[in-house]
């Protein structure tokens, strides 16, 4: 299977709409991730498969910093190295505008996010009680931060 990872662009709104629906409890619409086309500070890139959008990941940036959101992969492709490939294609995205840093927060029982999470670099640094709902769960505040 010959993935791609690229920018997200208009035409793949749909289908990461789709992903983000069957992967949380409380999704983004296709209007929310429209509107992340239109704003500067937002960097958002997809995998695609196959000639279809396997998984998406995003960035809200103030360089230095970056916080990641959505990472997203579609549930018959888990596993297979994409959303680790994605993660890389978007923390080289946002070196290129100046990221130095990123943030991100994850369910504590999320075992397979946290894994790939610490695999790229990232260190668990803080807590956020009852952070999530549906169910009610910790949230985990993770970094990573470019080596220079």
């Amino acid at each position: 299977m010959a993935v791609i990872y690229r920018r997200m662009c208009r035409e793949d709104l749909d289908a990461v709409a789709a992903l983000e629906a069957a992967a949380f409890s409380r999704p983004w619409s296709r209007g929310d991730f429209e509107k992340c086309l239109e704003m500067s500070e937002r960097i958002y890139c997809v995998a695609e498969a196959d000639g279809k959008v396997a998984g998406v990941a995003g960035l809200i940036c103030s360089p230095p910093e970056a916080e990641l959101l959505n990472v997203s992969v579609d549930a018959a492709l888990r596993r297979k190295g994409i959303a680790e490939g994605l993660l890389k294609a978007l923390i080289d995205e946002g070196e290129k505008a100046g990221i130095e840093a990123i943030v991100l927060e994850v369910r504590e029982n999320n075992e397979p996010a946290k894994a790939l999470y610490q695999k790229l670099g990232f260190k668990e640094e803080g807590r956020i009680k009852k952070c999530y709902s549906d169910p009610v769960e910790d949230g985990l505040v993770y970094w990573y931060r470019k080596e220079s």
